[in-house]
């Protein structure tokens, strides 16, 4: 675990107190306890590129931008690898907030953010998601003190899809990740296809920690589906689009659509083999002066363009500690209730609103990595080829599954 202290240093405090008549103020500013936010991802094993220490490098970007205090007091930024595993992650974040954490960021693995989402109940603290994708958080599994920040499976999921029912696709083989995630993606996912007119003819479960995908392939291209959909984690996806190649699944006529897929993804496996391969996205660097703007700052700091989760986490920060600042406390309930009275206006989001479920509504972009031939530079990838609104992208849960819906 690592801390990052941000604020008043001893050094610029001494020079200020030279001022005699100041003396008593600065005092009792930095007496001040500091506001402390962790954040909590896969720092080192397979979700790590999705997040981790780029998350943490545009949070950091984040608190500087902000001035490093808040309500006078300066920001401490904790960070810590979970490694994916539940029983650790769930034990990081019940010591963070005995130990004054006042919100947590991030996550990734659906079952260590049930953990810590029941945790937010029982220490009445915040949890800001950006990386975990289940549409369960703001469903079944609402808080009032959970927010979902940068997507989720449902809107990652729909892209794709309709892209390739507009191409005529009726027929589909899910290969899924046989845990909660997977589970709801190809749940959500299928009744997408269905209210296309399309049908789902077979489905392939993998655990977790599979490599070798090769059975489900064949079992996939044997069953001549018009579109093979990944229900699986980002990295998990990469690996399937390679091995699918191996088999000639794609020259061969059939589609592959990671329903995962991230711009962290696309540059690992390299046009050649990404071509044509679609996502849905909040944000692409290279989509307005805006993104581009921050992206490069960003580039210079962590030596990579951003993709959606690294680059959300700057925006999220930034409206917690706006929050405080206007609540004049880190109190959740305060906090919270800022939060969702405020648009989220930043260089990725104009005017979304986090909804009563604790949702961020906001517009999602269809984006469709280029030919080798069509680049421009090393970070020239995708182009974007369709939104969708985010109130289609998010559709609000009725009060019967979230009950945070009936206020």
């Amino acid at each position: 675990m690592t801390i990052t202290r941000h604020g008043w240093t001893r050094r610029g405090l001494l020079a200020m107190g030279a001022s005699l008549a100041a003396a008593p103020a600065l005092r009792a500013r930095a007496q001040k306890p500091p506001v402390r936010i962790g954040f909590l991802a896969d720092m080192s094993s397979i979700m790590a590129d999705l997040s981790g220490m780029g998350s943490v490098t545009a949070a950091t970007m984040a608190i500087e931008d902000f001035g490093g205090t808040v309500d006078g007091r300066p920001i401490e930024l904790l960070h810590a690898d979970h490694t994916n595993k539940t029983d650790l992650g769930v034990s990081i974040a019940r010591q963070w907030y005995d130990d004054g954490v006042s919100a947590i960021f991030d996550i990734g693995l659906t079952t260590i953010g049930l953990g810590v989402q029941s945790l937010t109940r029982e220490k009445n603290r915040v949890l800001v998601l950006l990386s975990t994708a289940s549409a369960d958080f703001t469903g079944a599994n609402c808080s009032p003190n959970g927010i979902h920040w940068t997507y989720n499976s449902y809107a990652q999921s729909l892209g794709p899809i309709r892209y390739y029912a507009g191409q005529g696709a009726k027929t589909w083989f899910f290969l899924t990740v046989d845990y909660a995630y997977g589970r709801n993606v190809q749940r959500d996912a299928t009744a997408m296809i269905e209210a296309t007119g399309g049908k789902v003819i077979g489905t392939s479960l993998h655990n977790f920690d599979t490599k070798d995908f090769s059975s489900s392939l064949l079992a996939a291209q044997a069953s001549k589906a018009d579109v093979i959909a990944l229900a699986t984690t980002t990295a998990h996806a990469a690996m399937i689009v390679k091995q699918a190649d191996e088999f000639g699944i794609r020259t061969g006529g059939q589609s592959v659509a990671p329903l995962s897929l991230t711009l962290h993804d696309v540059k690992a496996l390299g046009l050649q083999t990404a071509q044509g391969l679609v996502e849905t996205s909040p944000f692409y660097w290279d989509q307005n002066d805006a993104t581009r703007a921050f992206s490069e700052r960003y580039l210079k700091r962590f030596g990579r363009m951003p993709n959606m989760v690294q680059a959300s986490a700057w925006g999220a920060v930034t409206h917690y500690l706006k929050a405080v600042q206007a609540a004049g406390t880190d109190a959740a309930p305060e906090v919270l209730a800022r939060m969702k009275a405020t648009p989220v206006n930043d260089f990725m989001t104009k005017n979304a609103k986090i909804r009563a479920d604790g949702r961020l509504v906001r517009d999602m972009y269809i984006l469709q990595v280029k030919k080798p031939a069509e680049s421009k530079g090393e970070w020239d990838l995708e182009r974007v080829v369709g939104s969708i609104p985010g109130d289609e992208a998010y559709p609000a849960p009725s009060a019967d599954v979230c009950p945070l819906m009936k206020a």
